[in-house]
């Protein structure tokens, strides 16, 4: 019997590869599709925190919004666990926990440091949260599409 070819054996490797990263990631779309209201209350929760830390105008008014922080982590924490009691089936969990880090450290100092003519750090910690958001918004919306693609399938 001839030994193996190492050069297709290594092609085959890698599209068995290729092909579980792919089931992985259509599990994490379906699991996350069937939970859609409640990632969507999710992320209004973190929009609206991060906005009243937007309209404080002063030092001051941002520890306000710090200091009553603490019952909106809280819920959302509780809702996180709701989706995902576990941790490893949602594909928004990082997102999430980046978001409520920033929202009870790094988004409070940064906006104070605004105030004080730095706006660097804002200006970083701004286009993270931007982007995580718009990593959430997009699987969201390809999680909603792959619902329909199921629905569109059975009809068929």
């Amino acid at each position: 019997m001839p030994p193996e070819d190492p050069v297709k054996g290594a092609a085959a490797t890698a599209q068995w590869r290729k092909h579980l990263e792919e089931e992985e990631h259509e599990r994490r779309l379906f699991y996350d599709r069937d939970r859609l209201k409640e990632h969507r209350a999710v992320l209004k929760l973190l929009v609206a925190a991060r906005a009243r830390y937007d309209r404080a105008k002063s030092k001051t008014a941002v520890l306000a919004v710090q200091k009553g922080l603490p019952p909106t982590v809280d819920d959302v924490r509780r809702r996180i666990t709701q989706i995902d009691q576990w941790g490893t089936n949602s594909n928004l969990l990082i997102d999430y926990e980046a978001y409520l880090k920033a929202l009870s450290d790094g988004y409070p100092a940064a906006r104070i440091e605004s105030f004080e003519g730095r706006a660097d750090a804002q200006a970083t910690i701004r286009r993270d949260l931007d982007q995580r958001t718009r990593h959430i918004k997009e699987w969201l919306a390809e999680a909603a599409a792959s619902k329909n693609e199921e629905a569109s399938e059975r009809r068929r």
